[in-house]
């Protein structure tokens, strides 16, 4: 087997999908409550199932994919999926109106000592949790007790203090530069890189849709910004090994967490390579052997094509890689692949282009980099509602500010 323990690929958390049994419900529970856009819907699969992407950054189509097909008897294997808030305020505003939807539930808030949480589910059982950053850090898991009643006075006081003392805090700034010292000098820390493809040709001015994105709902979208995603595993330790080994991430905690509210008590491990973010991807244990993956993709952007062919050496001589496919969307180049249980994991090269989704034909990397980039380009231009990405994501943004659901800026270390 290949030992990819000594190189690191150039990849960045991009996007996060799960199949649900009610895509419709769903839909509107996820606009309505947590105020994403859905920037495309299809159906794939010869109409078999639909896919519908949505998102409140611009920087992203989509941040957040719901995929039909799951079957209602199987329980959820996403462990949660994580938004940061800015603040104490916005953190208890948006308690209470999850205490007063309908459609959420297993609401709990918890002091994770390097952040305030509250957690709640949708109707199909997918966890969500919203944190505020404290400016603490130690050894995770931890969980205390939370009370949005008091004061924010108070419960800086109260943190402060268990965190003090609590083997092993520091500041979290020295936390982050002492990672990004680690992260920089074994390469795990990738730079944004460019959009692969002609980014000054020779078209006419965009012709733009009545909208860029095809729907929002609600009213007050909640400021809230996704930055991390969780999965339950069957072997947590064999998963992990595949995580740090094959796709560079670095264990920044791990432990057992207590229950909260629904949630059993379970080992976790916490893996990121941004120094800005504890984790980007929690594994935990408690899937069953038998339990189909819910996941419906976890993606990566990766930086260029000639590193979309160095993992493909990787991931074909890795024998806990389960199955493959080979997909160009026009947006983006890419490799699916399946991790030891079945996962879905998507390395994606961005193009310069956009063209609505889903999208896709058979990506052939035997061509070289001029010839891959030319038959896609021609493909592209002939795709009714072909755009040049750049101008998309203008048009996304203001139609973002102009309904306020704009993702609030500045609390993730990638946000465009």
């Amino acid at each position: 087997m290949y030992n990819a323990m000594t190189y690191v690929p150039a990849v960045m958390f991009s996007h996060f999908g799960v199949y649900c049994t009610d895509i419709d419900r769903l839909e509107d529970f996820y606009m309505r409550v947590l105020g994403f856009a859905i920037s495309d819907a299809g159906l794939v699969g010869g109409g078999a199932a639909k896919m519908t992407f949505m998102t409140r950054r611009p920087r992203e189509h989509h941040q957040f994919v719901l995929g039909s097909g799951r079957d209602i008897n199987d329980p959820t294997t996403v462990n949660q999926v994580g938004f940061k808030a800015p603040d104490l305020t916005e953190l208890r505003r948006i308690h209470a109106i999850l205490e007063n939807e309908p459609e959420a539930n297993d609401v709990v808030v918890v002091n994770h000592g390097i952040s305030w949480s509250l957690y709640f589910r949708d109707a199909e059982g997918i966890r969500s949790v919203i944190s505020v950053e404290t400016p603490w850090y130690v050894p995770q898991p931890v969980c205390w007790p939370l009370d949005l009643s008091q004061s924010d006075a108070d419960i800086m006081r109260d943190t402060e203090d268990k965190c003090r003392t609590t083997e092993g805090f520091v500041m979290r700034s020295d936390w982050r530069a002492a990672k990004k010292k680690e992260y920089i000098g074994d390469g795990r820390l990738t730079l944004e890189g460019n959009p692969t493809g002609n980014a000054s040709p020779d078209f006419a001015a965009p012709v733009f849709q009545d909208r860029t994105l095809l729907e929002m709902r609600g009213d007050e979208a909640p400021r809230i910004a996704m930055s991390h995603v969780g999965m339950a595993a069957i072997d947590l330790p064999a998963l992990t090994s595949f995580y740090t080994d094959v796709l560079g991430y670095a264990i920044t905690g791990q432990g057992r967490m207590p229950a909260i509210g629904a949630e059993p008590e379970r080992d976790y491990v916490y893996l990121s390579r941004d120094p800005g973010e504890h984790q980007q991807v929690v594994l935990c244990d408690g899937r069953a052997a038998d339990t189909p993956s819910s996941i419906n993709q976890l993606s990566l952007r990766i930086t260029t094509l000639d590193e979309l062919r160095h993992m493909e050496a990787i991931l074909t001589a890795d024998d806990r890689v389960k199955g493959y496919r080979y997909t160009c969307h026009g947006n983006s180049f890419s490799i699916y692949f399946s991790d030891p249980e079945d996962n879905w994991v998507e390395l994606a090269v961005e193009s310069v282009w956009y063209v609505p989704a889903p999208e896709g034909w058979t990506l052939d990397l035997s061509l070289d980099n001029a010839a891959l980039i030319a038959d896609t380009e021609k493909r592209v231009r002939e795709i009714p509602g072909f755009l040049m990405r750049a101008d998309w994501k203008a048009k996304a943004r203001d139609e973002l500010i102009a309904l306020g659901k704009l993702e609030a800026e500045g609390l993730v270390s990638d946000v465009a």
